[in-house]
């Protein structure tokens, strides 16, 4: 459901395409003038109604009556807790703009608990929980017959959905399509690109226990975040020593970054329990209860929801890495879209030469 639709922003396809061409950013020429919202619309949780943000955009001056496909995009790491989505920032404003330019009707969701909205939200975003993030924003995708309801958006909603997303929105994007056939399947989903996603959650994070590295910061997020969400927020003393255990809720509750909050460790036992760091030093750490299931059941490859989808011919999966990524680890997801295409996903690998995880 709608609960609200505001009004953001209007732009010609000549200001985008200017805005394109300064940020030297090689797309399709832009197409068409476009209008966007801010919605607000009604999700679950666990199966409890919560309150969710999308930034959606239109084509607006694309012929009366034409239905034109739909683009889930899924953003990266913003933030965990409200207002850190990407409705409320300029910049993803103008990209999100840029692409329906090009011919699609975009929805860039928020995700759970990264509301641009009030009330608040109640609870941080659960960080890299795939269940979480993929329903909301396929609920994202519903919320175009909603608007159309209320005679907002020119185009009317069409089943046919194209889904892209880097880092945590390319972990989001493959988490669509592992869920989208069990929740929405009203919606036909064209294909996926999921770039730089951390798809094997129990080997990147096995990786960031190790040693500190960039990625070490992105474990004490999910598990400050997951922790709550799965209900194992009052056994955080088990992950994290004192008192990192009470410094990370409460950085989240305040919406700073977890990490801001700790002093830098030089040394991994400043901020996890010795039973964390040898289990993955013993390559142990998925079965490590509960720490593991968290990481497992969030992991492509090991999660114990299976694949359904009986794919149409013409779909596909474009996994992209960076050869020089320092945050999710290229060699992992290699073996990772292995994996993968053994269990029949049909995707194809694309490693970008001497890419850093954000080119």
């Amino acid at each position: 459901q709608v609960v609200e639709a505001l009004p953001r922003d209007l732009y010609t396809a000549g200001l985008l395409q200017a805005l394109v061409d300064a940020a030297g950013v090689p797309v399709p020429p832009m197409q068409y003038d476009v209008a966007s919202y801010l919605v607000t619309y009604q999700t679950q949780d666990r199966g409890v109604a919560v309150d969710a943000t999308a930034l959606i955009a239109w084509p607006s001056s694309a012929p009366e009556g034409t239905e034109i496909p739909t683009l889930l995009f899924l953003h990266g790491t913003s933030g965990f807790t409200d207002g850190c989505g990407p409705s409320t920032d300029g910049e993803s404003a103008a990209l999100v703009a840029a692409l329906a330019s090009t011919g699609y009707v975009v929805v860039a969701p928020d995700y759970i608990g990264l509301k641009g909205t009030e009330p608040a939200t109640g609870f941080p975003h659960p960080y890299l929980v795939g269940e979480a993030t993929a329903i909301a924003s396929l609920d994202a995708v519903r919320a175009l017959r909603g608007l159309a309801e209320q005679g907002i958006g020119g185009t009317p909603p069409s089943p046919r959905v194209a889904v892209f997303g880097g880092s945590q929105g390319g972990h989001a994007a493959l988490w669509v399509d592992r869920l989208a056939p069990y929740y929405a399947r009203e919606l036909t989903i064209l294909g996926v690109a999921a770039t730089v996603p951390p798809s094997d959650a129990v080997t990147q994070g096995a990786l960031a226990l190790q040693t500190v590295r960039n990625s070490t910061g992105n474990m004490v997020a999910f598990y400050g975040s997951s922790s709550a969400w799965y209900g194992l927020a009052d056994r955080l003393d088990e992950g994290f020593v004192a008192p990192v255990e009470v410094q990370v809720p409460a950085a989240l509750a305040a919406g700073r970054d977890p990490s801001d909050s700790i002093p830098e460790p030089t040394e991994l036992s400043q901020v996890f329990q010795p039973s964390l760091l040898d289990a993955a030093q013993g390559a142990t750490l998925g079965e490590l209860e509960p720490w593991g299931c968290l990481l497992r059941e969030n992991g492509l490859t090991t999660t114990s929801t299976t694949r359904i989808s009986p794919d149409p011919a013409s779909y596909g999966v474009l996994f992209v890495t960076g050869e020089a990524d320092n945050l999710v680890d290229t060699p992992t997801e290699r073996a990772a879209f292995a994996e993968l295409c053994d269990d029949g996903l049909p995707a194809t690998y694309l490693e970008c030469v001497g890419a850093s995880h954000t080119e």
